[in-house]
């Protein structure tokens, strides 16, 4: 029968449940049965299976490999990875796989057992609507890195070749056509909200939210190269109706921005803090759209161990994580929200700076502190930082989504949030900007800097001072500094081809860049005692420290290599490329001999026969 063969897969599932939440647990194995699609319960199960391998773990999906999307992009300095520097081969880029496939096809396998299931309508909706979203979610991620994938839609009978061996990629429109309609009847069956103990399933503006992101993404220049034509013209509209459909349906479910407003202490010089959006729990944070539930329990990971000094976890040997570029550093404007444009070894980059900055950005002297320590300054210039070894090489620590009170450093439980209602409004802003509705545009990005702190002033919270920034140049540094270390500015440079182009005249291009330079050195002046000023330095004032300090920019050493992202941003130039694009990625040599109905990437194969699938189409 097939449903025995379908039950195969759901006995395989079990495993991946243990350890999920009560209210998704079932105490007896047994109760897992044909009859499993008549009780919500237990075909929420079923769907929490799916969730665990689908929905991104804290940090966001690997590109490749180990490799983070931030560890890919220019917010971080450090060493280049095999992606920066143009040497990632054939096969390094799993995404079209066949786990991923599997889960689509037990995604598929609920979806047929549903039809004939005897659950009241409200509760088959809720589960319908789940199995909808992450189908479509699931291949968004393929299409994501590779252009067209075969978008499938029924269950694949694994005990036959057949059908896998003559499965053929989609079109990538099409894809994005079918990813619409899955995403649309996610956003007709799904509730607006669960019951609290359930926060965290996906909800209706979660599936209206992600179709924004993705079809602004299929607007951008990675899959829409002829930006001046028709095509690109209604791209850009959908995404823009898209999104504000989303905001739409995130107003009359409650969801919105966060207020994050805080004491300002000595300790703490602003009056905002946005990691309250990342340390606030459950739908009291109404921000979070789509998340990824850890605790210290049962599920957590170690981020905090991974990137805070070696000062604070006892780590002298190696180099944490995500330190801050100074390209990322000197992305955040001014406390009035106009550009920062000091030298880069400006002493006082500290001062008066949107209120985001202090956030995200752990700085030579400022206050760090942790369980323990609550008094606990941070140092950073030469042969002062008592992370000795593992100090950082770019003069800076990240603070983003670091919780203070947290007491194991290994057993970190701050939530990852996919997406989050600030996101929303920069896809609104850019959809906004790319059709001309600049008011929408400046509205959008005003909400987000009103949150943060910035007085909204005589410039509409410095967005319109006056500024050599075009206005597509100030909406990607806003990007950059709200979504900071949130997994998103790697894609965002890849579909906006910032790697390879220049994206103003006060943009330049990543690639030819030497991440050596995106550093700065602290250290004291000549003549003063190191002994006496670490003696005292504890109950200086921030301005005493910066007295005491002088600053050099890196410098690019011959050794120190360029980054060299591997993009081709035509069809025509693709046609002519056979050794490799990361703007759409490989299909690996073990799906090409397990179905030969699958097409190389056009740019991947010297042989045009098997190489010859556009992604752009």
């Amino acid at each position: 029968m097939k449903l025995n063969k379908k039950l195969i897969s759901i006995f395989c599932l079990l495993p991946l449940l243990v350890g999920c939440e009560d209210y998704l647990n079932i105490d007896n194995d047994a109760e897992i049965s044909t009859n499993i699609w008549h009780s919500e319960q237990s075909a929420q199960l079923f769907v929490n299976g799916i969730y665990s391998k689908s929905i991104p773990e804290f940090g966001g999906d690997y590109v490749y490999g180990t490799a983070r999307p931030t560890s890919c992009s220019d917010e971080i300095g450090g060493n280049l990875n095999e992606l920066m520097e143009g040497t990632l081969g054939f096969g390094k880029v799993g995404t079209f796989s066949a786990d991923n496939y599997s889960v689509i096809r037990n995604i598929n396998i609920a979806l047929d057992e549903m039809k004939s299931s005897k659950m009241l309508p409200a509760a088959r909706s809720n589960i319908e609507g789940q199995l909808y979203f992450l189908r479509a979610y699931q291949h968004w991620k393929m299409v994501l890195n590779h252009g067209g994938v075969p978008y499938v839609t029924t269950v694949v009978d694994y005990l036959t070749d057949e059908e896998i061996k003559n499965q053929k990629r989609d079109k990538t429109s099409d894809c994005i056509k079918y990813i619409q309609e899955d995403m649309q009847k996610a956003i007709d069956m799904l509730p607006a909200k669960w019951d609290d103990s359930k926060w965290g399933l996906a909800t209706r503006a979660t599936a209206a939210s992600m179709l924004g992101r993705i079809l602004l993404y299929y607007a951008s220049p990675q899959f829409t190269p002829n930006q001046g034509t028709q095509v690109a013209r209604d791209r850009w509209q959908a995404a823009y109706d898209a999104n504000k459909k989303a905001i739409e349906i995130c107003t009359q479910d409650g969801y919105g921005l966060l207020d994050c407003t805080t004491n300002v202490t000595e300790q703490w010089p602003v009056g905002t803090d946005i990691n309250k959006v990342f340390l606030t729990r459950g739908y009291t944070n109404k921000e979070a759209l789509f998340v990824t539930v850890y605790d210290a329990a049962k599920k957590y990971h170690g981020y905090e161990n991974s990137v805070r000094p070696g000062s604070q976890t006892n780590n002298t040997t190696s180099r944490p994580s995500n330190m801050p570029s100074l390209l990322l550093v000197m992305a955040f404007p001014n406390a009035d929200g106009s550009a920062y444009t000091k030298a880069a070894n400006d002493l006082n980059y500290w001062q008066d700076r949107d209120p985001r900055f202090y956030s995200t950005i752990v700085y030579n002297g400022c206050y760090f502190p942790y369980k323990g320590n609550t008094s606990y300054r941070q140092w950073t210039y030469r042969n002062g930082d008592p992370s000795g070894n593992a100090a950082t090489s770019t003069g800076y620590y990240t603070r983003k989504m670091l919780n203070p009170a947290i007491a194991d450093f290994s057993k970190t439980s701050t939530c990852w949030i996919e997406m989050r209602y600030a996101e929303v409004l920069l896809n609104m802003a850019e959809a906004a900007l790319e059709i001309g509705d600049d008011n929408t545009m400046y509205d959008c990005l005003g909400q987000l800097r009103s949150r943060a702190g910035i007085p909204v002033g005589d410039y509409q919270y410095g967005l319109k001072a006056p500024s050599s920034l075009s206005k597509i140049e100030l909406l990607m540094n806003e990007r950059m500094v709200e979504l900071a270390f949130e997994g998103k500015r790697f894609y965002d440079l890849r579909r906006r081809n910032m790697f390879s182009n220049d994206l103003g005249e006060n943009t330049s291009k990543i690639n030819g860049q030497k991440k050596a330079t995106w550093a700065v050195t602290y250290q004291l002046k000549l003549g003063v005692n190191a002994t006496t000023f670490a003696n005292n330095r504890e109950g200086m004032t921030m301005a005493e420290v910066t007295s005491n300090m002088r600053a050099s920019q890196a410098t690019a050493t011959d050794v120190a290599a360029t980054i060299d992202y591997k993009c081709v941003t035509t069809e025509e130039e693709l046609m002519n490329s056979t050794t490799g694009n990361y703007n759409f990625f490989d299909v690996p040599d073990g799906i090409l001999t397990r179905s030969p109905g699958i097409l190389q990437t056009m740019g991947w194969s010297y042989d045009a026969a098997v190489g010859c699938f556009n992604p752009f189409e």
